[in-house]
């Protein structure tokens, strides 16, 4: 038990001392026209990424392979420095923009 415990500990600790993905100027990549689940691999499945639903119907993102991005903010090149990261995204089978 006790052993558990402390494996536990260590990982959550370890989690911890992670920051956020591409904090250290990386650029940001283009993941514009691409699929929201490569988007995210390309991100380091960053958590704070924030989703914005490109036909404005406030959706919220259940089943990312199901989702392709828009528009991304900022723009490719951008060097990342912790601040937010914001995809526009639509569904697969829709056209990026409002109707």
């Amino acid at each position: 038990m006790k052993k558990s415990i402390a494996a536990a500990l260590l990982a959550l600790s370890a989690l911890a001392l992670t920051g956020p993905a591409h904090a250290d100027g990386t650029p940001m990549p283009n993941v514009t026209g691409k699929g929201l689940s490569v988007a995210y691999k390309d991100l380091n499945h960053n958590k704070s990424i924030q989703l914005k639903d490109g036909l404005g119907a406030h959706r919220h993102v259940l089943w990312p392979a199901n989702w392709k991005v828009c528009e991304q903010n900022p723009a490719p090149g951008t060097p990342l420095n912790s601040q937010k990261v914001t995809l526009t995204v639509v569904k697969h089978q829709e056209k990026c923009g409002k109707s």
